[in-house]
């Protein structure tokens, strides 16, 4: 293997915070010992202590459902991914947020919400990390899926699951993933369905979305926005950045159901340009 390759892998292994999770734990305990732990429980209170254990619960069981979909496709799209690690394009490495792949229910859950004939519209996913969404869409009749990432290693993963990718269900061939700083990336001219799953800071998330509108200004073309996160307080900005452009509408969607597949239930919101 060569040299490059196995610092790739090494620099995915390490940036990985989903893997491992429990032998963690089992690390702090031998090197803090049992009374430490129980400082920290009776620090945080009986139902902080469960609400923490809940919450680590929730993520051993989603990243082994994502590990088992990707064994069941033979791509790698799981982990908790920190980009410090990584090799990034452009200067906004720090303004990126953590690789996480969207559950398939959550997924199949928001796409309810798009029109039910697809095939004049090109779905983009800005920040597309290892592809899992650019897999999921590929089940939906797209004209064409595309995704934009700035991590370099992430890119390559992403094109070798493409290409390895099959499902019965698979109705959109038309996939790929660009690699290039998503604040640069020119919209294409033609209708759009456009993915941001919590992918970046409020500065960079305005400058992509002033980008989208000026192709949409231009070309005149449908558009669809949607804005999904797993963080609670990051769609809470979110919206009313999106609001405050007076170029989309906000339309109406049921709440997310809990699906044991998501690492936390994930609030979303769904536009359509005016």
């Amino acid at each position: 293997m060569p040299a490059t390759r196995i610092a790739s892998t090494a620099s995915m292994e390490h940036s990985d915070l989903s893997r491992n999770r429990v032998m963690r734990a089992l690390q702090f305990v031998r090197e803090h010992g049992p009374a430490e732990v129980a400082r920290q429980m009776r620090a945080y209170g009986l139902r902080g202590s469960l609400a923490f254990a809940g919450r680590n619960l929730r993520h051993i069981v989603a990243d082994r459902v994502a590990r088992r979909w990707d064994e069941l496709h033979n791509v790698d799209t799981a982990g908790s991914i920190q980009l410090r690690f990584l090799d990034v394009i452009g200067p906004n490495r720090d303004s990126g947020n953590e690789c996480v792949c969207t559950s398939p229910k959550s997924f199949g859950f928001i796409m309810q919400h798009l029109p039910e004939d697809l095939r004049r519209y090109t779905f983009v996913d800005i920040g597309a990390g290892k592809s899992r969404t650019l897999l999921l869409a590929s089940r939906y009749g797209f004209k064409k899926v595309t995704g934009v990432e700035f991590a370099r290693e992430l890119v390559a993963i992403s094109r070798d699951n493409i290409a390895k990718f099959r499902h019965p269900e698979q109705k959109c061939n038309d996939v790929m993933i660009e690699a290039g700083d998503a604040a640069e990336y020119d919209f294409p001219d033609e209708p759009l369905i456009v993915y941001f799953y919590n992918p970046f800071s409020p500065e960079i998330f305005d400058t992509v979305l002033n980008n989208l509108i000026a192709t949409l200004a231009t070309s005149q073309q449908e558009c669809y926005l949607i804005y999904a996160s797993s963080s609670n307080n990051t769609i809470d900005w979110a919206k009313p950045a999106i609001a405050s452009t007076g170029y989309f509408t906000e339309m109406p969607v049921a709440p997310m159901p809990f699906f044991w597949d998501a690492v936390r239930t994930i609030r979303y919101a769904v536009y359509r340009a005016r």
